[in-house]
């Protein structure tokens, strides 16, 4: 006689629990939190230093445009007085160039801007650059006796170069670098005392000094004040770019022993 297996009742389920579930909810939005908190900040560090980087790099290249055009005030070939290879100059009216002096190589009629003197270089296929990226003398030589007088200036927030001549010729406008909000010349005269440009005595002028404030083109992903000392008052920032105050002075290269 066969015997049947005992039964068993079946065991019960148990679910999750309500404080089980609020728990493991809390566990993983925590989770989410930090995972999300760690993402912004790193995402805020990398357009920092985005912003930081852009910012140092417009510096390198301001200094290296800027220094170059005013290194060729004065140049010549020629063992010449400067009143001689750089004559009086008055502009036509409606030339919007500042006037010169005999000998006179750098000049000023606005706060953001300088205009500088030069002649080409009379070695054959050593020709200099203006700022704006073209060559003098020209390829057809056709300028190569021409008194070069390039400006630079800022115009709504940019940095610009133009080339004109002492005949008359005027080319266009180049923009060198953008996002710079405030430009400023000074200039070292015989008061050995650096001058705006209403009290500089042009004709002895051997040093300009620079003052620049430049801005990041990409924003920092976070919103701060910054603050900078410019001409005896502060100005201040707050949209988020990074920003550097650059100072420089240059010497002018091409005077006389005497002068210098």
């Amino acid at each position: 006689m066969s015997r049947r297996a005992p039964a068993f009742p079946p065991a019960r389920q148990r679910g999750v629990t309500l404080v089980e579930l609020m728990v493991a909810m809390l566990i993983g939005l925590m989770l989410v939190l930090m995972v999300t908190s760690y993402t912004l900040s790193s995402r805020r560090s990398y357009q920092t230093s985005v912003a930081n980087e852009d910012v140092q790099d417009a510096r390198r290249f301001a200094l290296s445009v800027v220094q170059q055009q005013v290194w060729l005030s004065g140049y010549s070939d020629r063992w010449e007085d400067l009143s001689l290879l750089f004559p009086g100059f008055t502009p036509a009216e409606d030339n919007q160039m500042p006037s010169f002096a005999a000998g006179q190589l750098v000049a000023a009629d606005e706060d953001g801007e300088i205009w500088v003197r030069y002649r080409a270089a009379g070695l054959s296929g050593q020709p200099l650059t203006h700022c704006d990226g073209t060559p003098f003398p020209s390829a057809d030589g056709s300028d190569a006796d021409s008194i070069a007088i390039a400006r630079l200036y800022l115009d709504d927030h940019t940095l610009r170069c133009r080339v004109s001549f002492s005949a008359g010729e005027r080319r266009r406008s180049l923009p060198l670098l953008n996002d710079v909000e405030a430009m400023r010349w000074e200039y070292l005269d015989d008061s050995n005392t650096f001058q705006p440009r209403e009290h500089a005595n042009w004709t002895t002028v051997r040093a300009v000094r620079l003052a620049l404030i430049l801005a990041s083109a990409e924003s920092t992903g976070e919103r701060y004040v910054q603050s900078f000392a410019w001409g005896g008052k502060t100005v201040s920032f707050e949209d988020g770019r990074a920003r550097t105050r650059l100072e420089t002075t240059i010497a002018l290269r091409n005077l006389p022993e005497t002068v210098r």
